[in-house]
């Protein structure tokens, strides 16, 4: 059995923008940080806590307490909450993939997301992914990339029983393909913006994508 995890905005869900806005946004209210680098690939941890938390020392001068940090998710949520649902739209043929890679004794499902938990709960549900027994770590769980991948596949393979002969990731980012190499994963890039040996726009040819699994 094969693990196989999934990044989710960009990967799964076309969330890449309205979770920028949202981020942003809040940044500006809760650290009252209004013009900062918006090039997430410029920071060490590309994840929630990561960028905030170093934005908040590189702008501010501080570290984030718990107290603030706390702060950030639920603004952050409650930004993402009040958007339409039509802005929460799957990849084309994400759903259907997730769902015959469920139905096959041959793999096993987790999400790992640079995003905290709530906020990734809410975008699946709302893009209509039925989510329900697949594990999920986030930038609830840590704070670098590679530590939530980490916990998703410890959380899948606890789930299984197992120990899985090989983990392939779907990512749609150049940190994707950082943390994967250093990990040691497989990696499927999913998108126009990731460049490695295997990409695909999304999941609309389904045979070839699982061909290389």
């Amino acid at each position: 059995m094969k693990a196989i995890i999934f990044d989710i905005d960009g990967t799964l869900t076309e969330t890449n923008a309205i979770d920028s806005e949202c981020f942003v946004q809040t940044v500006s209210e809760v650290l009252g940080v209004k013009d900062f680098d918006t090039d997430w690939s410029n920071y060490q941890f590309v994840t929630d806590s990561g960028v905030a938390q170093e934005i908040s020392q590189r702008y501010c001068d501080r570290p984030m307490s718990g107290s603030l940090m706390k702060a950030f998710d639920a603004r952050l949520f409650d930004l993402l909450r009040a958007q339409p649902d039509s802005v929460f739209r799957e990849v084309p043929g994400a759903r259907n993939f997730i769902e015959k890679l469920k139905a096959s004794p041959d793999f096993a499902v987790a999400f790992a997301t640079g995003a905290h938990r709530i906020s990734a709960l809410h975008k699946l549900q709302t893009a209509g992914f039925d989510i329900e027994g697949i594990p999920l770590a986030s930038s609830s769980d840590a704070v670098v990339r590679e530590h939530i991948m980490l916990r998703a596949l410890d959380l899948v393979a606890q789930q299984q029983r197992t120990v899985f002969e090989e983990v392939i990731y779907f990512g749609d980012a150049s940190w994707d393909v950082e943390a994967t190499t250093n990990l040691g994963w497989r990696l499927v890039g999913i998108g126009p913006g990731i460049e490695t040996e295997r990409v695909f726009l999304d999941y609309a040819d389904q045979d070839s994508i699982f061909e290389i699994l």
